[in-house]
């Protein structure tokens, strides 16, 4: 894991993953609770999460049905006091702080009883284990490494890393690879993924060294060109959201390669001097990398095969088959 860290067994993993290592950049404290009766933005986008930034972090707003949200903050270390002595009371006070969440909480009333009824805090969240398998037993999503909740880069890890360890599976039973092979295929390309997602993150929330850097520079995402978001969606989405728009393979094809060249062009464009024009999130020169493997991930679901054949990982590596259910040796080999 880049940068500082420091090293802890964990209480659960090590049979699988050995020691766990706990970053010190993504030290900051969350503290959460489940709410009744929350507000919810008009249709279509009733169900949509809600992020909102304040002065000591930035809180989540998500709608879990028609009537109960789970409600949370993210506090940067510098205002740990802010989370100091009875959670519930800390976090309605860190909820008065935050106008848009606290109007949106104005009529509802916190679940006190049973499985959503606890305020919960949560700190050293950010971790990776050692080794993500061993022989008989793998580790995939938090099990074996988690970072920030600020862009749900936890989904996409647990369902990649779930979908490196069924190729994998796929492929020792089948007989066509060792597993020893196919596993630690499985480690090196989730480490890869949790690496560019660590890198990404120190990124977008260390542009400057002050705490106001590190949450509020995430305003200037939502102040981008419509077009150039709708790029970031539609890769990040894929073609689920098209809904069989596409007539055949190489529309597929045209359409994710017009989108991939519309939001280069976007980067190209944005002010790199760090201006008050600069937009993070699109400055990153890691951010095609982000998305690289979702992208690939989506063409083989809608054209049965790659965008551009894929090259191995590192020397002696394997590469997806195909259909993306085993691993095969690549053409370089």
């Amino acid at each position: 894991m880049p940068g500082r860290d420091r090293r802890r067994l964990a209480t659960g993993p090590p049979r699988a993953g050995g020691e766990r290592t706990y970053s010190d950049f993504f030290r900051n404290i969350a503290i959460f609770g489940y709410y009744e009766g929350g507000k919810r933005m008009p249709a279509p986008k009733r169900g949509n999460i809600f992020c909102a930034a304040f002065d000591e972090g930035w809180f989540w707003y998500i709608p879990l049905s028609d009537t109960l949200t789970s409600v949370g903050a993210v506090v940067h270390r510098d205002f740990a006091e802010s989370v100091q002595g009875d959670p519930a009371e800390a976090l309605s006070q860190l909820i008065a702080k935050c106008p848009r969440i606290d109007e949106l909480l104005s009529d509802a009333q916190r679940v006190t009883e049973g499985t959503y009824g606890q305020v919960r805090v949560r700190k050293d969240y950010s971790y990776s284990n050692n080794s993500y398998w061993r022989p008989g037993m793998v580790l995939v999503g938090d099990a074996a490494c988690f970072l920030d909740p600020v862009f749900s880069s936890g989904v996409h890890l647990a369902t990649y890393s779930a979908l490196l360890a069924a190729r994998s599976i796929n492929s020792v039973l089948a007989g066509e690879v060792a597993e020893e092979a196919a596993f630690t295929e499985f480690d090196a390309r989730y480490r890869h993924e949790f690496g560019l997602f660590y890198e990404f993150l120190v990124s977008f929330y260390d542009m400057n060294s002050d705490h106001e850097s590190y949450f509020w520079q995430a305003k200037k995402v939502a102040g981008f060109g419509d077009s150039e978001v709708e790029a970031f969606v539609e890769l990040v989405g894929g073609v689920a959201s098209l809904d069989g728009a596409f007539v055949d393979a190489e529309s597929v094809r045209t359409r994710f390669k017009h989108t991939s060249g519309e939001l280069e062009r976007s980067v190209s464009q944005v002010d790199r001097t760090g201006g008050d024009d600069a937009t993070p999130l699109y400055q990153s020169e890691i951010m095609g990398s982000v998305m690289e493997q979702g992208t690939q991930i989506q063409a083989q679901a809608a054209l049965g095969g790659d965008l551009d054949p894929e090259e191995a990982l590192y020397p002696g590596g394997l590469v997806p088959s195909a259909d993306g259910l085993r691993w095969v040796a690549s053409a370089q080999q």
